[in-house]
């Protein structure tokens, strides 16, 4: 199952709870205003709503005791329930009404069935408020009674698409990588019990490659069908460390994804995007930064957009919305219903799809593959690895460094920072493949350790100074004159023994260097490259950013890249190119800068239409954080 929407366009939504009740809207049950709601969000071009039977409404478990608080009984509302598994028939009734509603308007569903944690507070049946969500047998119980009754309930109306596990459930409580398994394992084999025809999402965030980390990728992969990502630079580590309309956060949604598919084995889209509002960034960037990331998340055929959320509730006076300014301004609407700039660029982009003769964009075409760590957290060095390929202009995808390697001419490791970032087997599983005429880039995080060392990289290690920071400058040999900081947790140095040095510093110590390892090559850099951009603020955003994408630029070529658009010393463009199977390739360039940029280019063939930009020969002139789209033969 690869796609939750079949017709082959990318979809764009949001995230739904009623403009006049947030999450009330349940007991608030108002439908004049839902299809109001509805009819504004059809109308501006969305097609696809996140929606949520809030649990304690839907499930309202309570418990009754008796003397010194002995539990006697399971109640409904603390009468008799109506049903073995507690849940609200007329809660029930209400959600199927939504989604003929929805239905009507041609908008489709993706259902967060278990919704006990939103926007910073918990939502749970007051019988399990003081249970361990995630691990308590009896609270098991009911989620599993509540999760099968409600699919059973609600499974024939055709809105539906998707099954969402819930919002964020790893936030409802404690659990190990083994109790997390279990959980997850419990939730969806509960729905496809009831309802095997429709694919189960993950709905959770902040996943990690790890193996030590509980809500790890591979075991998301083994139980779900598609895994999702909640892209907000603010709440992501090492992300808005630059104006919000610039490359780091406009390539956070798309590289994300990725990520998680590349290590899971399974689709991924981004389920919840957004600014987090005024507090954050003006109105006018927060669209730039939008429409960048629609553009590059469509090139990366990232299936599914959806933005938080649909309306402002700055108006509501109950938790989270009297508790955190944040949560009260992340709207397509605000509190007049006065649509704003960012809903305008997503009708825009939507409109923009519907007029293209073709139906589905080809997949692009992957230069290298970034083999993720999976013992240690290597989201900022993979992010960054995207990133600076981007800015290089090639395109990489991601798999996990401990299992079956991809076939590829090219591979990357970036940044390993720990003495095992990558095992042993896994690196000679890479050397396999350089012997076979791969090529490798390998970025040196301070502890990090390879078999073998210099036999495969041609270099000797002088000496290392453990847990003592450097900051280094250096040149690369291709590139006189620009200068490359890079910032290390330890410092190292390396004695070129067997190898040719790409670059080094003022003193002559080597940097970067490339030799032979039986038919491939393999490119060392001294540095963690990937890990210092993404932790500092100096490489992706402005007229010179700290030139680190040059490294990547010398390595693909080494690697022998070739590529139908080349573009030249542009770091805020990011080119993917679509071969369409018969001679054609489409090309979608985006710029990731809020300010016009003239990217010189050489196109090998003839440019046959442009479909958007301003695109010739030998440039191609892109508007703030626009895209141009066109095609070559």
């Amino acid at each position: 199952m690869n796609e939750v929407f079949p017709e082959g366009r990318v979809a764009v939504g949001c995230n739904y709870w009623a403009s006049h009740a947030g999450m009330m809207m349940w007991r608030r049950w108002d439908a004049k205003r839902v299809a109001r709601d509805l009819d504004a969000l059809a109308g501006n071009g969305l097609s696809v709503l996140r929606i949520f039977p809030l649990w304690p409404d839907f499930q309202p478990l309570t418990a009754q005791c008796g003397g010194g608080g002995q539990f006697r009984a399971w109640a409904q509302n603390d009468g008799p329930l109506q049903n073995p598994e507690c849940v609200d028939l007329e809660m029930v009734r209400r959600f199927r009404s939504f989604c003929d509603m929805a239905e009507a308007r041609g908008l489709r569903l993706v259902v967060g069935i278990l919704t006990g944690w939103m926007s910073g507070r918990m939502f749970v049946p007051p019988a399990l408020e003081r249970r361990e969500l995630l691990t308590d047998p009896a609270a098991r119980m009911w989620e599993v009674r509540f999760v099968r009754r409600f699919v059973r309930e609600t499974r024939d109306r055709p809105a539906i698409v998707a099954w969402d596990v819930g919002n964020e459930c790893n936030c409802m409580g404690r659990a190990t990588r083994e109790e997390a398994w279990a959980w997850l394992h419990e939730i969806t084999a509960a729905i496809r019990v009831e309802d095997p025809s429709r694919p189960v999402v993950g709905g959770m965030h902040s996943l990690g490659s790890d193996a030590r980390a509980a809500w790890n990728l591979r075991d998301q992969g083994e139980l779900l069908d598609m895994l999702t990502t909640h892209p907000y630079p603010l709440w992501t580590p090492h992300m808005n460390h630059e104006p919000f309309d610039t490359l780091r956060n406009g390539v956070h949604a798309a590289a994300q994804s990725l990520l998680y598919a590349g290590v899971s084995g399974k689709p991924c889209f981004p389920e919840e995007a957004g600014d987090m509002g005024r507090n954050v960034c003006s109105e006018a960037r927060a669209a730039g930064s939008v429409r960048a990331a629609l553009f590059t998340s469509w090139a990366c055929g990232v299936s599914t957009f959806l933005w938080w959320c649909a309306f402002d509730f700055g108006h509501l006076d109950f938790p989270p919305y009297s508790w955190t300014a944040l949560e009260c301004e992340l709207g397509l609407f605000d509190k007049e219903f006065r649509a704003k700039p960012v809903l305008a660029e997503m009708r825009g982009f939507a409109t923009f799809l519907k007029g293209l003769p073709f139906a589905e964009l080809p997949p692009r075409r992957v230069d290298a593959v970034c083999l993720v760590s999976e013992n240690e957290d290597a989201e900022a060095a993979s992010l960054a690895a995207f990133a600076l390929a981007r800015q290089a202009g090639f395109d990489l995808s991601f798999a996990g460094a401990e299992g079956e390697l991809p076939e590829s001419d090219f591979y990357i490791l970036p940044s390993g920072e720990g003495y095992d970032a990558y095992s042993v087997a896994a690196w000679r599983r890479v050397l396999d493949k350089v012997a076979g005429g791969a090529a490798l880039l390998v970025t040196k995080g301070g502890k990090m350790a390879l078999a073998d060392f210099r036999a495969a990289t041609g270099n000797e290690i002088d000496y290392s100074e453990q847990d003592t920071p450097s900051e280094t400058e250096f040149e690369l040999a291709a590139h006189p004159g620009r200068c490359l900081a890079v910032r290390s947790s330890s410092t190292v140095r390396i004695a070129p023994r067997e190898s040719r040095v790409l670059g080094a510093t003022a003193d002559g110590d080597a940097m970067a260097t490339v030799s032979d390892y039986g038919k491939g090559r393999i490119i060392f850099v001294n540095a963690p490259i990937e890990r210092d951009a993404f932790l500092n603020a100096d490489a992706f955003a402005g007229e010179n950013p700290n030139p680190l994408y040059l490294v990547y630029r010398e390595a693909a070529k080494i690697a022998g890249v070739r590529r139908v658009v080349e573009k030249g010393d542009c770091p805020c463009i990011g080119l993917t190119e679509h071969p369409a199977g018969d001679g054609r390739t489409i090309v979608v360039a985006v710029n990731h800068e809020p300010r016009e940029v003239e990217c010189p280019v050489l196109i090998k063939g003839a440019l046959v239409r442009v479909w958007r930009g301003m695109v010739a020969d030998s440039r191609i002139v892109l508007s703030p954080n626009d895209a141009a789209v066109f095609e070559v033969s």
